[in-house]
């Protein structure tokens, strides 16, 4: 009977398409924005990898931009895209999961693709300023006067433009456009109607480098300030229970991230936020042939803040400008183990992950620890931007969370 589990799982993969599967996780694909997107390769499977431990990998439909798959209770498996094209480089993501870390949904995020096409606009402000920033969900322009131009505007409904700086005194200013409709013919928006910002008054150790921003809830993403440690003030917009601040700051490989929602008093006009993240360790070895993925050993990571539960890693394999695989590894996944290899290569569709012999990569890894479940932020909506490029993909997600991550990198001939 053992022969028949790859025809018995895509039976039971079939019916769980179609809405009767038991314990049936649903897993979606989308852009930056959230918005579904078909795949060009999609493979699932049960149990420990490689396939000659766990059982083999099976195709997913790829007409559809979501699929319920019948992971049975606590159950280990591993869900893969190859992403559709962005440019002339391919993209695969991946993850290593226990379905016992997931609530009913997992929303996994293309690193670059879009499914709705831009426009490019112009805007005229209430008023001028001397310096600032105006952005929709695909980008961002810098401006100085009473108007910008040159911004990209996703297609669609309920997009927006967001737009924050500073007059000739100093003070600073916010406003937005609200939700507006976005035809291929759109050139203009606003005037957008400007008014004066109070502010919060946010610390950061001496040398380390902090940001701050807007996650407007039309994922629109907005600057604040940028400084290298110590206090800075920062403007403090009035905004709707479901925008967000983000604040982050670094000091070598030790990263930390705050995603605040607008209504916390934390963040509230006045208040005092107080930045810091201690020093944090992650280290691993990698080794390959030429023709499958790395296996990593020796992982280990630590140093985290107390309260915060350990999330896991994210690893990144690029051949800058040809391939680039992101893989998400969970702590129940890996359990006690410090030694990983997953055969993506072997799965229909994605022989094509392997780096060519002879050719340069780049290895990006990370550790992550956060105040969240992993099931509440591989459900909830993705950040547009990816907050630092090949490390932070798949947590950075709209929901409010404190997360620290350490990260480690390297350069070498495949």
């Amino acid at each position: 009977m053992k022969r028949f589990w790859p025809l018995l799982l895509l039976l039971s993969l079939l019916t769980a398409c179609s809405g009767g599967g038991p314990q049936a996780l649903n897993v979606t694909l989308v852009d930056g924005l959230g918005e579904p997107l078909q795949p060009l390769a999609g493979a699932w499977r049960l149990g420990p990898p490689p396939s000659t431990a766990g059982l083999p990998w099976n195709a997913l439909p790829l007409s559809q931009t979501s699929w319920n798959l019948p992971i049975p209770p606590g159950t280990r498996f591993q869900v893969a895209f190859r992403c559709p094209s962005s440019g002339s480089a391919q993209s695969y993501v991946s993850l290593d999961l226990s379905r016992a870390e997931l609530s009913s949904s997992l929303v996994v995020r293309c690193p670059s693709t879009y499914a709705s096409p831009t426009v490019t606009v112009g805007g005229s402000l209430s008023q001028a300023l001397q310096s600032g920033t105006a952005a929709s969900a695909r980008g961002q322009v810098s401006l100085s006067g009473a108007a910008f131009s040159s911004l990209p505007l996703p297609q669609g409904i309920g997009h927006e433009v967001g737009v924050f700086g500073v007059d000739s005194g100093g003070t600073p200013y916010f406003g937005r456009t609200g939700p507006i409709s976005v035809g291929p013919g759109t050139t203009l928006v606003g005037p957008i109607s400007l008014a004066v910002t109070p502010t919060l008054t946010v610390t950061a150790p001496p040398g380390f480098l902090s940001e701050a921003g807007l996650i407007l809830t039309t994922s629109v993403q907005l600057p604040l300030a940028a400084w290298p440690g110590g206090t800075q003030g920062v403007g403090r917009p009035s905004l709707s229970a479901k925008d967000f601040f983000q604040f982050w700051t670094y000091h070598g490989f030790s990263y930390a991230f705050w995603r605040m929602n607008a209504m916390d008093p934390a963040v509230a006009a006045g208040a005092t936020l107080n930045l810091g993240v201690p020093p944090l360790s992650l280290s691993g070895n990698q080794t390959h042939t030429t023709t499958v993925l790395p296996t990593f050993s020796s992982l280990s990571a630590g140093g985290f803040s107390p309260g915060l539960s350990f999330l896991g890693y994210a690893l990144s394999l690029e051949e800058p400008g040809v391939r680039n695989w992101r893989h998400y590894l969970s702590p129940g996944a890996l359990g006690s183990s410090s030694t990983y290899y997953v055969d993506l290569e072997n799965a229909p569709g994605f022989s094509g992950v392997v780096p060519a012999p002879g050719q340069g990569v780049q290895l990006y890894a990370s550790a992550f620890a956060g105040s969240q479940a992993l099931s509440a932020l591989l459900a909830a909506k993705p950040i547009p931007s990816e907050t630092v490029t090949n490390h932070t993909l798949f947590l950075d997600r709209i929901w409010p969370v404190h997360l620290e991550a350490a990260f480690m990198q390297s350069s070498f001939t495949w």
